[in-house]
């Protein structure tokens, strides 16, 4: 009998379980292959120092990505984490550059920043009636304004000990702190999303915002705390960034499109493009993965003019597969 026979009648919840994990197991996969592939044609491609590369840079994307991954599970968009990651970097570093700023006082003020940029998203997207990718790109410019306004051109280009701590440093001389770091926030997000009310409500209002609203859900304030949980993610992940690189310009963020990589490995993760379903692990993975192959492209010489367009091309690809699977679980039922 057929594996397609006895998947008949299969529950919803099992289904989708089990295209999630097929989904990671495949970025894995990949991960690995491409990884000792470049390392075969360059063996300087799968030592340490550029294995820890890939690996740290994936960790400032995944923040961005986890919080772009829940605005997208409520059918939303938010073009805005760019310039918010931007100032989340760029903030805290001049005022620890010219003030000596304590690296405490530097989370506190990131996290409150992200928080107002984040929840000004939210409620312009949640009480104007404006589609999200509107409201964002609108903010984008206001952030990225800001950003140049703040910094007056001036960068960041030294950082107190302390930052270069939190970014380059290791917990038992093993585990990065960034990575540290990146899994309690994944793991907590994974939480929300699958064991909460407010993940429900997210998941409900991403499915059917209306039914969602006559059924009782607080979608007005489940839409604002979605956004405002993107804006600290994405600047908590600049303070990553500055902390990690120890530097940083008026362009970071927007100048590598970060926006727009984060919808890429959210969608490459598993998460619902039409909304309902957010993929937590899938999002991290998806982070590697892009992280694994920008890396690899560099190290093959392709011309970098040609990297947005294979980011667009793995957007299309993601956004195929899931709409694809939707409407194999459709006809399944």
């Amino acid at each position: 009998m057929s594996d397609a026979v006895h998947r008949v009648g299969e529950a919803p919840e099992v289904r989708l379980l089990r295209l999630s994990w097929s989904r990671e197991l495949s970025l894995v996969a990949v991960i690995i292959v491409v990884t000792l592939a470049v390392g075969a044609l360059d063996g300087s491609f799968i030592a340490q120092n550029n294995l820890r590369f890939m690996v740290l840079n994936s960790v400032v994307l995944s923040l961005v990505a986890l919080g772009q991954t829940l605005v997208i599970a409520t059918r939303g968009i938010d073009l805005s984490v760019a310039p918010v990651l931007g100032l989340g970097a760029i903030v805290p570093g001049l005022l620890a550059q010219q003030n000596g700023l304590p690296l405490w006082e530097a989370v506190l003020i990131v996290l409150a920043m992200g928080a107002a940029l984040g929840t000004l998203n939210g409620v312009l997207v949640a009480n104007l009636n404006i589609p999200p990718i509107i409201v964002t790109l609108g903010t984008y410019s206001i952030y990225g304004g800001f950003m140049f306004i703040y910094s007056d051109g001036v960068q960041v280009y030294a950082v107190p000990k302390a930052y270069e701590t939190l970014g380059n440093g290791l917990i038992l001389g093993v585990v990065p702190i960034p990575v540290a770091l990146l899994v309690l926030i994944a793991g907590l997000i994974w939480f929300i999303l699958n064991h909460t009310l407010f993940g429900r409500a997210l998941a409900a209002v991403g499915n059917n915002e209306k039914a969602a609203y006559n059924a009782g859900v607080a979608c007005t304030s489940t839409l604002i705390r979605t956004y405002t949980i993107a804006g600290v993610l994405a600047c908590f992940a600049g303070l990553i960034f500055v902390s990690y690189m120890g530097s940083a310009t008026v362009t970071t963020g927007t100048g590598d499109h970060i926006e727009l990589q984060s919808i890429a490995v959210a969608l490459i993760g598993g998460t619902a493009a039409a909304g309902g379903r957010g993929n937590v692990i899938g999002t991290v993975l998806g982070s590697l993965f892009l992280s694994v192959i920008l890396t690899a492209l560099v190290f093959l010489h392709v011309p970098p003019i040609w990297y947005s367009a294979g980011e667009g091309l793995m957007i299309l690809f993601a956004v195929s597969a899931g709409v694809s699977q939707l409407n194999a679980g459709r006809r399944s039922r």
